[in-house]
Formats: structure tokens, C-alpha cells, sequence
């Protein structure tokens, strides 16, 4: 396990929360390990990942809703994407590869080193926003 993901499993320790499930990513280059969870927005529960690896970013990870353009909502949805990134620093929206939308965030550590009160606070403000604007994605998603 790499330093920043054993401070993680440090942290989460301490502050005794079995929020998250550890998966190391076996013969990966970055050291990656996965730290799987879920965060309740109205009453779904999306799953949610921090990645922390070898390198000096840690990724949080939010999977908001699977395959969510089609041929009438495309230019609604992508709009309001976009309306939210040029708003939110902290955080970005895209659409992967198999249509699903995502919620991602980058934070920074030193070499070896994870703030998990940083982590947790990312994840307040994701969970802030999108206990906010869940109903508006999702209306547009659905149109």
C-alpha cells in the first residue's frame, strides 16, 4: 500500500468510520488504492471512490447517474454541465465513455502524504452541492 493511502486507512482509523472499503489495485504502476463508498442525495445513493497512488494527486470520484444523453435532452444536460464547471472551482462534470456522468475532484499532498480532514471536506462540499442540485441534473437528464 503506498504511504498516502496507508495515511488514509490511518485517518480512518482514528476517527473510527467504516465508510469506506480498500482496494488495492493489484500490478499498478501508481500504487493505486481504492477507497470505496456511497453518499446519499435524496435518497440515492451514488457511489463515490477517493483514489490515492504513488503520484500527488488524489481523486474524488462521483458517479451521479449511468447513460444520461439522449437525442432530446443532449444539449440540456450538456449546458447545464457546463453552467456548473464554469461555476465550481473545486470540482468538474463529464460525461465518461459509457454515458455516465461523473463528479470528479483532484486535491494535492505532498509525496506520501494524505490530509484526510481535506478529503472529508471535499466530500462535505460535493455532497453539499449536490444535495442542491441533484433535482435539476436529474430533471434535465430526464426531459
Amino acid at each position: 500500500m503506498n504511504k498516502k493511502a496507508e495515511a488514509f486507512k490511518k485517518y480512518l482509523k482514528e476517527k473510527d468510520s467504516k465508510a469506506f472499503t480498500i482496494d488495492e489495485i493489484a500490478d499498478d504502476q501508481y500504487n493505486s488504492v481504492v477507497f470505496r463508498s456511497h453518499i446519499d442525495i435524496n435518497g440515492n445513493q451514488l457511489p463515490a471512490i477517493v483514489v490515492l497512488d504513488s503520484t500527488i494527486y488524489c481523486m474524488v470520484r462521483v458517479l451521479i447517474a449511468p447513460q444520461i444523453i439522449h437525442d432530446d435532452n443532449d444539449l440540456a444536460v450538456l449546458k447545464l454541465l457546463n453552467d456548473y464547471n464554469k461555476q465550481y472551482k473545486s470540482f468538474k462534470y463529464y460525461v465518461d465513455e459509457q454515458g455516465a456522468l461523473v463528479l470528479d475532484t483532484c486535491i494535492l499532498f505532498k509525496e506520501g502524504e494524505a490530509d484526510g480532514d481535506m478529503i472529508y471536506t471535499m466530500l462535505d462540499v460535493i455532497i453539499n452541492h449536490l444535495n442542491e442540485a441533484y433535482k435539476s441534473i436529474m430533471k434535465s437528464i430526464w426531459q
